[in-house]
């Protein structure tokens, strides 16, 4: 049986990526969709002895001994649920799962990452991950560990990935989720202080640009040009319009006909209103 729904989630992925886009494309989103869910799947099993820590929003799942961590991270993912739902104009049908890995090299080895890489938070396939605060607030006094977690922490971040998957059904570029996360915990949720314009920045084009994010060389590049582009998409043509576009991609749309059909320009034209506003 695992073997057959195995067969069937690649050949699903499989479709999804011969399929051109001239037309809504629900298969893309549908074949993503089991994938994720089979991944929550297989968690939920690898998962089933751990602690778990449940709000009216979130499940939170994490080694024992961390319980003070967990009731951190529960207390943050719920003060954070409401602005950044609203902001996205989704909201999640069931329980958001939380792991908290004890420290780096467990967190790392999940995705196979060598000791260089120093994720706080990661989000992939309907499940958000993150270091535990325990690993690195330190000695803090206890009262400070909460302000600490709340500024510095990876939630809000993570789970505007989360959002942004669930709402597009899969179907984004890494550029604009990028972007989203890093303006919903600055505008938003206010867990960072609000970068300002870095008028340094020379525009990629998109297929470069998602290509750099996991290049230590491009890496602050990237994220600081993908934060920045969203800030413009927002100014310019506001906030509304970022629950159409994701509702878009999720009817299986490309980026370039949802573009056109939320902001009413093609994706080269906002590229260069982009340019425009950096020499402004």
């Amino acid at each position: 049986m695992d073997r057959f729904l195995v067969a069937c989630l690649i050949l699903c992925l499989v479709v999804m990526m011969v399929l051109n886009v001239v037309q809504p494309n629900p298969v893309r989103t549908f074949g993503y969709g089991l994938f994720r869910e089979y991944q929550r799947f297989l968690l939920a099993l690898e998962t089933s002895s751990w602690p778990t820590l449940t709000g009216e929003h979130f499940i939170v799942k994490y080694r024992p001994g961390d319980e003070a961590s967990a009731s951190l991270v529960l207390q943050e993912a719920e003060r954070v649920y409401r602005p950044l739902g609203d902001f996205l104009a989704y909201f999640p049908e069931e329980k958001v799962p939380i792991l908290i890995y004890p420290d780096r090299a467990s967190l790392n080895r999940i995705f196979g990452w060598g000791s260089e890489e120093s994720a706080m938070g990661v989000y992939w396939a309907g499940i958000i991950r993150i270091l535990s605060p325990a690993d690195w607030l330190g000695d803090l006094p206890d009262a400070q560990k909460e302000t600490a977690f709340r500024t510095q922490g990876p939630v809000a971040h993570e789970f505007v990935h989360y959002l942004v998957d669930y709402k597009s059904k899969g179907n984004y570029p890494r550029w604009l989720t990028e972007g989203l996360a890093q303006y919903g915990e600055e505008h938003v949720a206010g867990t960072a202080p609000p970068n300002s314009r870095d008028l340094s920045l020379t525009p990629l084009s998109l297929r470069d640009l998602d290509g750099k994010f996991d290049n230590p060389v491009w890496q602050d590049y990237s994220y600081a040009l993908a934060r920045d582009m969203v800030a413009y998409l927002v100014e310019k043509y506001g906030a509304e319009q970022i629950p159409r576009l994701l509702d878009s991609l999720g009817q299986g749309y490309s980026l370039e006909q949802v573009f056109n059909q939320t902001l009413g320009v093609g994706v080269d034209e906002f590229l260069e209103g982009y340019r425009d506003s950096l020499v402004e």
